[in-house]
């Protein structure tokens, strides 16, 4: 999942279907974008930025979270429930889980 703080996403789930979605006028989902990057935020001013050599995807069970800020890349990796149950990773994986669910429900309704 890849957010942008205009509210734009793109999505490619396990079988690789994509969502791109391009709206910025969907109050719901700008919420949930707007609580996304809020809860992100709190991250990015715990760590600093990745300053060594891209890392391999993730192994299986593990999960990264990663943002793209201004001044390097940034990101956060471990087992799923590790990271869901930390105070830190949680607010924001949390987030990011309900931005996509809204999403791709979304996405199926307007497809019917």
């Amino acid at each position: 999942m890849a957010s942008f703080d205009n509210g734009t996403a793109r999505y490619i789930n396990h079988t690789e279907k994509i969502l791109v979605w391009e709206t910025t006028t969907d109050d719901q989902a700008n919420e949930l974008t707007k609580n996304l990057f809020l809860k992100s935020k709190h991250i990015v001013d715990q760590i600093g930025p990745w300053d060594k050599a891209r890392k391999q995807h993730p192994i299986k069970g593990n999960v990264r979270i990663t943002f793209l800020v201004s001044d390097g890349l940034y990101f956060g990796e471990g087992p799923m429930n590790v990271l869901f149950n930390d105070a830190l990773a949680s607010p924001a994986l949390t987030a990011a889980t309900r931005l996509m669910q809204y999403l791709t429900e979304k996405s199926l309704q307007q497809n019917k």
